[in-house]
């Protein structure tokens, strides 16, 4: 039976660590957006699941209740097309050594 050559493994981790910070670097550069009530609350997100950017049409500031659940619902969008546009992104790097669900959990992702 060979023995297996840590040289090469050593390098092969060093190589695929050196991937996934480029990819965690492209990460913060996607946008991924999530609206909800027609447009009416929009949110960003960047591929590292931290929002961006969030608009509230002024006029449905009367209704407390409504811009809640709606703040909620396009945070929540936004963030489910990041995690999945991340899990694509890692998927590529990895070349299917890796898990993303996994990667991203690291990472503080939702996985």
């Amino acid at each position: 039976m060979a023995m297996p050559n840590f040289g090469d493994m050593m390098k092969q981790l060093q190589e695929a660590g050196a991937k996934m910070q480029d990819v965690q670097k492209q990460l913060e550069k996607l946008v991924s957006e999530g609206e909800a009530g027609g447009g009416m609350v929009k949110a960003k997100v960047n591929g590292r699941q931290k929002l961006l950017e969030l608009s509230i049409d002024p006029e449905i500031m009367d209704d407390v209740d409504m811009v809640q659940d709606l703040v909620v619902a396009a945070v929540n969008k936004a963030l489910d097309a990041s995690a999945q546009l991340a899990q694509n992104e890692i998927q590529k790097a990895a070349g299917g050594m890796i898990n993303p669900a996994d990667l991203l959990k690291q990472f503080g992702g939702q996985g």
